[in-house]
């Protein structure tokens, strides 16, 4: 009993293992390529291998990738699938750095079929969607026709036939739209069968599951008989009398499903897809052989699928180290790639930043020496202008100086004339002395004036600054202090404007007061600044 018990508690782990192992239908190698034909397994993989080194030899990445995809598909028909996986990744990353949108439609696709087998059921999912996009914008450039757009549904409908019955609905209604145009052999009406009674099956509704495998197998037995399919078509049906098996034992009916596995089990796998399904199959017929007492047959059924398994899934078969550690050329590729991008913008960052310091320091370098230059350039215009000013003011003060001189040769001029007319009116006060001073004072222009208008000629603008600075000043004050800027003496003062020397010191004094002047502040000192 314990032997039994075992037995039976191996074959149900088997069972929840591989009861979504589904597959079928997918593209094919094509055995029938005249240059293949009559060829066995090495003689097709040397040549397949050799075109790939001759496309890589000629940097022929068309024929590479081509090439790359016909080998994933032969080794997977091969059941080599560590290879197949190797040969795909190569051909999507090839793809990929070609931007050929159709080989990239294909090596997607067949990404997605190889993950589907193992049942990578999230990269499936990746490969065949972005494989149905890039057909579906094919198919809208009319640059493929729609049996390729057909085939992305219908691998779309097997992936949702394991993970979302909701979507899995809605892809068989629009590959039974498509199906009308491209099917002429009216197969694609029966696998949809198939898949609609698995939804009906998940729904609780097995009688009307069975009703239409039973349908499907009927109609699929017909087209046998009239058309003689190829085998790989007939390799379909290891699946739906399976399919038709499982639900017969579901139902109680061991018999009728003992019938069905068998037929199952006995049809030939052509196209290498059904070998977990097949394995799925035998663990089946062996727990409804287990269930009927036939233990020895039951054994030999779940010793065909644990040999499966072990060559195909155990991880200690070398054979499987390539997948089953999920080592992908593709993803490889990608992660070498986008290292060396980054890699690269690293570069281009670091270049860019030096590049970015440089300018930064070559600006500041740069207004470093404009503002230099704008100095240097100020300075010269300062010292040219403080040079000109001090020339104009040495200048100014000679003429000034001048100016002081000859007032000063005047007012003694006009001393020994006064002299000479006081004497010529005390010696001859007679009518011809009258007569000649009256000349002398015609001739005699005013002394103020000649020494003003002279002095406005070399202090332009001075009483203006003047009146702004002591707004308050009388005519008398201006004059003072256009005298002491000349620094004239008092006595000097006096003569020219016609005062006491006196007086010159108290009109001296009031202009202090005007100018609010401190006593430590020098009066000729002030006026000489302004």
């Amino acid at each position: 009993m314990k032997k039994i018990f075992a037995f039976t508690f191996i074959i149900l782990l088997n069972l929840c293992y591989l009861s979504k192992l589904h597959s079928q239908q997918f593209k094919f190698f094509n055995f029938n390529d005249f240059k293949y034909e009559n060829q066995n397994y090495d003689s097709i993989s040397s040549i397949l291998n050799k075109n790939y080194s001759n496309a890589i030899a000629h940097k022929d990445t068309l024929q590479t990738i081509k090439t790359l995809l016909t080998l994933s598909r032969f080794n997977r028909m091969n059941l080599k699938y560590g290879d197949a996986f190797n040969t795909v990744g190569k051909a999507l990353f090839f793809a990929e750095e070609y931007k050929d949108t159709l080989l990239m439609a294909e090596s997607f696709e067949e990404y997605g079929v190889l993950n589907y087998l193992y049942k990578q059921d999230n990269e499936a999912g990746i490969g065949f969607k972005k494989a149905h996009q890039h057909y579906k914008n094919l198919t809208l450039k009319n640059k493929m026709n729609q049996a390729n757009l057909y085939q992305s549904y219908y691998n779309l409908a097997m992936y949702y036939q394991r993970t979302n019955d909701a979507i899995l609905e809605k892809y068989i209604d629009s590959l039974n739209l498509l199906s009308q145009h491209i099917d002429k052999e009216y197969l694609s009406k029966i696998y949809l069968l198939e898949k609609k009674s698995s939804i009906i099956e998940r729904q609780g509704k097995v009688q009307q599951s069975l009703d239409l495998l039973l349908e499907a197998e009927s109609s699929f037995e017909t087209k046998n008989k009239l058309l003689k399919l190829s085998d790989i078509k007939k390799s379909y049906l290891i699946i739906l009398y399976g399919r038709i098996g499982n639900v017969y034992m579901k139902l109680h009916k061991l018999d009728l499903a003992k019938v069905y596995f068998e037929k199952s089990i006995s049809i030939k796998d052509a196209s290498g897809e059904n070998i977990f399904y097949k394995s799925y199959i035998y663990s089946l017929y062996s727990a409804l052989l287990s269930q009927q007492g036939n233990y020895k047959l039951a054994y030999e059924n779940q010793t065909k699928s644990t040999e499966i398994n072990n060559t195909y899934l155990n991880p200690r078969n070398d054979e499987n180290q390539g997948f089953l550690t999920i080592k992908n050329y593709y993803q490889d590729q990608l992660i070498k790639k986008n290292r060396l991008i980054n890699s690269k913008n690293r570069e281009l960052a670091d270049k860019t930043e030096n590049l970015l310091r440089f300018r930064i320091f070559f600006v500041i370098v740069l207004f470093v020496v404009i503002i230099i230059g704008l100095i240097i350039r100020s300075r010269i215009r300062f010292l040219k202008h403080q040079k000109l000013e001090q020339n104009s003011k040495e200048l100014l003060d000679v003429k000034n100086k001048e100016l002081t001189t000859n007032t000063l040769q005047l007012i003694e001029k006009e001393q020994v004339i006064k002299q000479l007319s006081d004497f010529i009116k005390e010696v001859n006060p007679g009518n011809k002395s009258k007569i000649i001073l009256k000349t002398i004072e015609r001739s005699s222009t005013s002394l103020w004036d000649s020494f003003n208008r002279r002095f406005n000629e070399l202090n332009k603008g001075f009483y203006e600054r003047l009146q702004e600075k002591v707004p308050d000043l009388s005519r008398s004050d201006r004059k003072l202090c256009a005298l002491i800027k000349l620094n004239f003496s008092g006595k000097e003062m006096a003569y020219l404007l016609g005062i006491s020397l006196g007086s010159v010191h108290v009109a001296r004094h009031r202009l202090r007061k005007k100018m609010k002047l401190e006593r430590h502040q020098n009066l000729t000192s002030f006026i000489t600044s302004i």
